[in-house]
């Protein structure tokens, strides 16, 4: 990752907050309304998890490909861009009609987040490394905000104008981002000058090992989407209190985030990253195993509480196994890795929810966690301690 000496003389971050703010907030809306999308327009539970799927799968590709670009001076080309196809992508969903429609409305939204992502990823980790944790935890703060917000703005304006209301609203609401996209500056940081090859990151033992450890994280991602959203609807859960829960959930992760990034930055990213996920899976578990709509509802709000503490861990781990100048095509593998897996595991997980119940799948994501989660221990031995100690120099 980079070094501690290098100079601070990054962009202003606050353009990238922003933007991952409103774009957090504008897929939050798709997420809790995905139940509005079934009873109003017959989509099945199948069609509802394929969807998932399609927009996970859309940011897999883009952050594999796109995501060095931002490494050889184009994050904020990627940031603009990521905003526009954002935009394009809810007005899309708030027209939908068919289920085609609606597939190609995730769809951009998924291109939209593999485009921005790795961009933003980059210049937050590069533009203050004495301060990395802090940023990071900041960037995630931002990003789990919109998730605050958006579902209940969301079950506000379904309440008020429809379920339709909510993508016209958050389309307005990032349209008038567009002037602060303009104000994104590149990094001053080491660039790709020499065009390095995915090939060269692949062979990185200890990235694909943290690229393990996040990725079993975005197995619970994926599990969320597809199973979490209709098993609350299954055990009664009204679309008000679907969104006032995701809210719940989520504003702990947005509060304690940056707290938890200093605490990752200076007692270990690895630690930090296996002790989130490993008590993720522990949750994810007991979801499956109590009866009732409130005991899923105060498990899953607990859970929060630990995603924030540990939630920025992940990117870091990342960031330490690679040097300055590879930071976006780093992260973006990571991005195209965490999607993938959870488009899989979303797509996977909805088959065995609807044939097995919600018990079932609940402990096979359990499971699949701790497997990732125990390659990804093995493989990052050695990266990923206090990053003060154990950062990486550009020059390797």
């Amino acid at each position: 990752m980079t070094s501690a000496k290098t100079p601070i003389m990054g962009p202003n971050l606050l353009p990238y907050y922003l933007i991952v703010f409103g774009m957090a907030a504008g897929l939050a809306s798709v997420i809790t309304l995905l139940a509005e999308f079934r009873n109003n327009l017959g989509f099945s539970e199948f069609a509802i998890g394929a969807s998932v799927a399609g927009g996970l799968g859309a940011g897999f590709i883009a952050a594999l490909t796109l995501g060095p670009q931002a490494d050889r001076g184009r994050a904020p080309l990627m940031l603009r861009s990521g905003l526009l196809l954002g935009l394009v992508a809810l007005v899309v969903m708030a027209i939908a009609t068919e289920f085609w429609q609606f597939m190609l409305g995730r769809i951009c939204m998924g291109l939209a987040f593999g485009v921005a992502q790795p961009a933003t990823r980059r210049t937050v980790i590069v533009a203050d490394p004495r301060n990395l944790g802090r940023n990071v935890g900041r960037l995630g703060a931002f990003d789990v905000a919109g998730f605050v917000v958006g579902p209940a703005a969301a079950a506000v304006l379904n309440a008020v104008g429809g379920f339709r209301a909510p993508f016209w609203v958050m389309a307005v609401f990032l349209a008038l981002l567009i002037p602060t996209a303009w104000k994104a500056r590149s990094d001053t940081a080491e660039k790709d000058v020499t065009r390095q090859k995915l090939s060269d990151l692949l062979r990185n033992r200890q990235l694909i090992g943290a690229c393990s450890v996040v990725s079993a994280y975005f197995v619970f991602i994926g599990a969320f989407e597809s199973v979490w959203i209709l098993d609350m609807d299954h055990r009664g859960a009204s679309q008000w209190q679907i969104g006032v829960t995701v809210t719940c959930v989520a504003l702990p992760i947005a509060v304690l985030a940056p707290w938890g990034g200093s605490l990752a930055q200076r007692y270990g990213s690895r630690r930090w990253a296996l002790a989130m996920i490993t008590a993720c899976s522990i949750f994810n578990a007991l979801f499956g195993l109590v009866p009732g709509l409130w005991a899923l509802v105060f498990l899953t709000v607990g859970c929060g509480f630990a995603e924030g503490i540990g939630f920025p861990s992940g990117t870091m781990l990342v960031s330490s196994s690679v040097p300055e100048s590879r930071q976006a095509a780093a992260q973006g593998l990571a991005s195209a890795i965490e999607v993938g897996t959870a488009a899989l595991a979303a797509l996977g997980l909805a088959v065995v929810y609807t044939t097995a119940g919600h018990t079932v799948a609940y402990l096979v994501t359990s499971g699949a966690m701790l497997v990732l989660l125990s390659v990804g221990w093995k493989l990052t031995i050695g990266i990923g301690g206090p990053e003060s100690k154990t950062t990486k120099s550009s020059a390797e």
